[in-house]
């Protein structure tokens, strides 16, 4: 199946290959695919779930620990550290004492009469730290990633949906134009073998060259009829071909070749009836209403999460050199922490009242929109039984037009109707026709519209 809609995807880039000797043919179905495929929101709609991933699995990376290479040096212009005697032992006469020799003995060997230290430092080393508890933000934060990805996915559906109404729609109006054609071709005979009628009546003397005259302008009528219809169905292939993303010529527009249901396929409105609610529990709207809560109640935890204590674990190894008369030596540590936020409590306070006042408008917004959405599945059931019950009326008044003109071609054979009533008999049928064509597409538009947001399982 995917290689075959490529393959046509590949044919529809490329008009040249569509020649009036090899005319292509596309179904509802091919027509689908291929906008699905080429669709711009459709792509930019992909994209949002390729972002979507990429952030849940760039809040799934804080579950491991975090590593870092670290350095630290400096050399200070006098030691950080200075410690005598009388730093340890006291400002008392021993300690001074003691201070007094070392001061000799210091003086005699060119040293210093203390103890320095931290005037040269290096350290160089790789640090892993493992969080602990952040206040729930880690794994809130990758929930809220899950329902990111989710609602990208259901916009995509949305996405998919509108394009796929919008191809039937245009689909649908290049199947009218079709079927008209086809009441043009059954015109066009019904008038030809009135003709013949003429010819035999007007050299029997049965009727005058006028009436012969109004069956000639009636000919050209319907040939007008014709150019109009081919030029409103070259308008309506282009919209159709533009809608799903191909490319084409405009001299090679007659060779697409459209097809579509047969009316006799066509299901009525009870055949199709869901239950409102039943459909509205499954839409992508309903679902998107409740991630929204959902979102909202996230926002408030990450919120919250922020205020409460965070520790961590961790573990270090490196290279360290105190004094410049040593080469340093290697070591490793494992340590702990944690930090308790002692501000912005009211300032957080007040964030969490606003935030839980977004999750009661987003639930308010969430009942009342379904109710609404129940009101439009409604309303789109009525538009289905209303367009259901003009392709019945229509199609009477197709049937009562037949009769009516057959009657009179019957009569004006047998010489008891005018011309002029035999043609009014037939504009009668022609405008019934075209009405037939109109209501149907109508109606096929409408059931497109209602089974489209149908479950899945009712649509099999």
């Amino acid at each position: 199946m995917k290689h075959s809609i490529l393959s046509l995807c590949l044919l529809l880039l490329l008009p040249g290959l569509v020649t009036a000797q090899d005319p292509w043919h596309l179904s509802l179905d091919d027509c689908k695919q291929i906008a699905l495929q080429n669709n711009n929101e459709m792509r930019k709609a992909q994209l949002d779930i390729k972002a979507a991933k990429a952030l849940q699995g760039e809040v799934a990376a804080s579950f491991f620990p975090s590593a870092s290479l670290n350095g630290f040096a400096f050399h200070a212009f006098n030691p950080l550290i200075r410690v005598k005697a009388t730093d340890v032992i006291g400002n008392n006469d021993l300690g001074n004492a003691i201070q007094s020799l070392w001061q000799s003995l210091a003086d005699a060997n060119g040293g210093t009469a203390s103890l320095n230290f931290l005037q040269f430092f290096q350290h160089y080393g790789i640090t892993a730290v493992q969080p602990v508890f952040a206040g729930g933000r880690i794994v809130n934060g990758f929930r809220y990633s899950k329902l990111a990805l989710e609602a990208a996915s259901l916009k995509a559906e949305m996405a998919g949906r509108d394009v796929v109404e919008e191809v039937e729609k245009n689909y649908y109006a290049v199947l009218s134009l079709i079927e008209k054609e086809k009441y043009l071709n059954s015109l066009q005979e019904l008038l030809d073998s009135l003709e013949r009628v003429a010819d035999v009546a007007l050299q029997q003397g049965v009727i005058v060259r006028s009436d012969k005259m109004m069956l000639e302008n009636k000919k050209l009528e319907l040939q007008n009829g014709r150019v109009k219809l081919r030029s409103g169905m070259r308008l309506m292939k282009m919209n159709l071909l533009g809608s799903i993303g191909c490319k084409y010529r405009v001299m090679d527009l007659d060779n697409y070749v459209f097809t579509g249901p047969g009316a006799e396929n066509i299901p009525s409105p009870e055949e199709v009836y869901v239950d409102e609610n039943e459909v509205v529990a499954t839409l992508t709207e309903t679902r998107l209403l409740d991630l929204q809560v959902q979102a909202k109640k996230f926002e408030k935890k990450l919120t919250l999460g922020s205020t409460l204590p965070q520790i961590g674990i961790g573990v270090n190894y490196g290279y360290t050199r105190i004094f410049t008369t040593n080469n340093g030596r290697w070591n490793g540590m494992v340590f702990a922490a944690f930090t308790v936020p002692l501000t912005d409590w009211a300032k957080n306070s007040y964030k969490l009242q606003r935030q839980q006042t977004e999750i009661d408008k987003a639930e308010y917004d969430r009942d009342h929109l379904g109710e609404m959405l129940v009101l439009q599945q409604r309303k789109f059931f009525l538009e289905l039984t209303s367009a259901w019950d003009a392709l019945a009326l229509a199609r009477k008044q197709k049937e009562y037009g037949a009769y009516q003109y057959e009657q009179a071609r019957v009569q004006y054979e047998a010489g008891y109707t005018t011309t002029t009533e035999l043609l009014q008999a037939y504009s009668y049928l022609a405008e019934r026709v075209d009405a037939e064509a109109d209501a149907l597409s109508d109606y096929l538009t409408a059931l497109q519209v209602y089974r489209g947001r149908l479950p899945q399982k009712e649509m099999n």
